[in-house]
């Protein structure tokens, strides 16, 4: 059970952050973009003389529905992330006021 971010120093909410950013950076580089990019490429129009393909809708609702959960997982990443660098503000603001 992870402890509330209150009761972490210091130390442990700047080595948690820097893993999440970390964690954050290597999804959006490895998952997210990627699977943007994949979903560009399908459903881009192609210019006259090139030979066109067919793509059925299920392949675009497919990739579109894998997007969206990266999307989400992305959400998820910067919400923690806030919560850790909000959590260190407070901290911070803290020990300047004597706390």
């Amino acid at each position: 059970m992870k402890r509330d971010l209150s009761q972490l120093t210091l130390r442990e909410m700047f080595s948690d952050t820097e893993r999440l950013t970390a964690e954050l950076a290597d999804h959006l580089e490895l998952g997210f973009l990627p699977k943007n990019q994949q979903l560009i490429r399908m459903v881009r129009v192609l210019p006259e003389g090139v030979e066109k393909r067919r793509i059925e809708d299920i392949s675009v609702r497919n990739q579109a529905a894998d997007l969206l959960k990266s999307d989400q997982f992305t959400q998820e990443l910067f919400t923690k992330l806030d919560e850790y660098l909000e959590a260190i503000e407070n901290s911070i603001e803290g020990i300047i006021d004597g706390n």
